[in-house]
């Protein structure tokens, strides 16, 4: 309770009416409870999503047609602009789409029960095969370890009913006749099938006419403030959905067109129409490939004598699945689709659970959407952090946790993957030095102990070492090299402890060997001894290197030191990682500093400028710069 509400309740509790000398009290009123204070936002957002789950799960037979609705939206509105573009409106162009679109898949369907249709009327011709097969698959079990489990188990079986006593009747089993039920209870299955097609079919036309209508409609739910949140989720959830679609469309045919191949050279009976059927139950994921795979294999044990043609079909199909899936699904559009390998996996189990084979379908496409909306509604954003494929942590953090933990490999991993991707520059300013920033910080404010800080720097030291420039990685930061012979000197001189001089180990592995070589002083040294070795040492330029913001008055204090017993040798300061603060830099220019660099890259270029202007005869150390 604060002051003010403490003095106004005495105030209230007291009779400003004197009585006599006294003052008489009033009895105190009951307090008021106060409402109940508001939920946070993330809490009214799990909230909401578990009852948005729930009203899926209730309301599934309306919401089931409204997602293959728009899925299918999203497929066919490519199509629907290029038509519009020969002239057409938008009601014509969505009409010929449309039709023609059912026309296809009702001509496909045709095609497949025709065939099918034909395919059970040729089994009976093959029926000594059929036996044959159960045949040695029989005498394949019988004396290994099933048929002994089985024989046991019945064994067990009979002990425990027991046999009946001498004399005692034997009851007769009574005969159960078994009929099939009539087709007319097929009757509401049927017409559930259809209404539920022609409601798909009704949606997906009215979205594809009305589809600026619609995101006009749900970008005013967002509010007039949250438009520009409002447009770009919707345009990059359309964007990957649209691209996921057409990718996975063009993948899964070119699968269905190597199965049906395959399955032709094999002499498979109707190649193409397992083909399709590949292709289509492929957009299912995870099982739609094996479900697909299924029926040919078990129709080449059927068919063909021997176990040649059976395992040939079952290796296309794994040989098939395994190209796409683990080379060019990841090539060409999984990481476009904004969302982690296990997040797919996970919601693919869920959306299943949910809607059963349909949300298997959609389980990709209404993932994507739920973490788009979760980047951009407040309380969801951690569904966006646990399933998109982004972490959101820079790689110098996963760098320090992993060295924290011990797992020297991943770490150098990491490093090795940026410079692979990069260059050997962007792994020491965007990976190693950040993270020796921050042990260093660590270890200054006691968070980390003395032997964590210490394997830390001995495994990044080891690391800087051994990681090498891809081969042509572009120096064009660097001045052209001086004609004239000879190696520069530079005499580098760490402020603080042996991370400084990690720092400046970088840099060292980051200049042309050809032209400039880096002695590095000892690391923890006092500021006499530091400029008394760039005195021994009689370079052609200084490097003085701390890490992050911090230091800087004895950052300062040794500039002022080496630029008195050096005044004319260049003093080039290296702040890596700090902010570019003009005051810092005109303080460092002040005190003698000839340039200050916060990155690595910037502090290679400044050298080499600096080096190849003093060996041409010039003196860069005398003006201090200005911003």
């Amino acid at each position: 309770m604060t002051e003010a509400t403490e003095a106004s309740t005495d105030i209230d509790s007291i009779d400003a009416r004197p009585t006599g000398t006294r003052w008489r009290r009033r009895p105190r009123r009951p307090v008021a409870r106060s409402p109940i204070d508001p939920l946070p936002p993330r809490m009214i957002a799990i909230v909401g999503l578990v009852l948005g789950i729930g009203a899926l799960w209730v309301a599934r037979t309306i919401f089931v047609p409204l997602a293959l609705a728009i899925l299918l939206a999203f497929l066919l509105n490519p199509l629907v602009v290029q038509v519009r573009r020969t002239g057409l409106r938008r009601g014509a162009a969505v009409a010929v789409v449309v039709t023609l679109s059912l026309c296809v898949a009702l001509g496909v369907g045709w095609a497949l029960w025709t065939q099918i249709s034909a395919l059970v009327d040729d089994l009976p011709r093959y029926r000594q095969t059929i036996s044959r097969k159960i045949a040695d698959i029989q005498r394949a079990q019988r004396g290994g370890t099933l048929d002994k489990v089985e024989r046991t188990a019945a064994d067990v079986a009979k002990q425990l009913e027991g046999e009946p006593a001498r004399g005692a009747s034997v009851p007769k089993p009574i005969p159960v006749v078994v009929t099939r039920p009539s087709a007319l209870w097929r009757i509401p299955e049927a017409v559930e099938v259809l209404g539920t097609t022609a409601l798909v079919v009704v949606l997906l036309f009215f979205m594809l006419i009305q589809r600026r209508e619609l995101l006009a409609r749900i970008v005013r739910l967002f509010g007039p403030n949250r438009l520009a949140v409002a447009t770009r989720a919707l345009e990059e959830a359309g964007e990957r959905i649209s691209q996921y679609l057409v990718m996975q469309s063009l993948v899964n045919s070119g699968f269905g067109t190597v199965v049906a191949l395959g399955l032709f050279l094999l002499g498979v009976p109707f190649a193409l129409v397992w083909g399709v059927f590949a292709a289509l139950l492929r957009f299912i994921p995870y099982v739609g490939a094996w479900v697909a795979a299924s029926v040919p294999i078990a129709l080449s044990l059927v068919l063909f004598e021997g176990w040649t043609k059976p395992l040939s079909v079952l290796g296309l199909y794994v040989v098939s699945e395994a190209v796409i899936a683990f080379v060019l699904e990841p090539l060409l559009y999984r990481r476009s689709v904004g969302v982690s390998e296990i997040a797919l996996l996970l919601a693919a189990a869920f959306w299943a659970w949910l809607w059963g084979p349909i949300g298997l379908l959609l389980s990709t496409p209404l993932t994507v959407c739920l973490v788009v909306v979760a980047r951009n509604v407040s309380g969801l954003e951690f569904i966006g952090l646990l399933l998109s494929d982004d972490t959101g942590v820079p790689r110098h953090i996963i760098y320090y946790q992993r060295l924290l933990a011990g797992d020297e490999v991943e770490a150098a991993e990491l490093a090795a993957e940026v410079v692979r991707k990069r260059s050997l520059a962007a792994a020491f300013d965007g990976v190693l030095m950040p993270a020796l920033s921050r042990a260093q910080r660590d270890h200054d404010l006691g968070r980390l102990t003395p032997d964590e800080y210490e394997r830390i720097l001995g495994a990044t030291a080891a690391l800087v070492a051994r990681l090498d420039a891809p081969e042509g990685e572009a120096q064009a930061d660097l001045p052209p090299p001086d004609p004239a012979p000879g190696i520069l000197v530079i005499a580098a001189c760490p402020v603080g402890d042996e991370a400084d001089r990690i720092a400046l180990t970088m840099l060292d592995r980051l200049l042309p060997p050809d032209a400039l070589r880096m002695s590095i002083a000892p690391a923890g040294g006092l500021v006499s001894e530091t400029v008394a070795f760039v005195q021994e040492l009689s370079p052609a330029l200084i490097c003085v290197g701390s890490l992050g913001a911090g230091r800087f008055g004895r950052v300062r204090h040794l500039v002022k030191r080496l630029r008195a017993a050096a005044p004319e040798v260049p003093i080039l300061v290296g702040r890596w990682g700090a902010p570019r603060v003009i005051g810092d830099r005109q303080a460092l220019w002040a005190a003698g500093a000839s340039e200050v660099a916060t990155s690595i890259v910037e502090a290679r270029r400044e050298a080499a400028r600096i080096a190849s202007t003093r060996a041409a005869g010039l003196d860069p150390s005398r003006h201090a710069r200005v911003p």
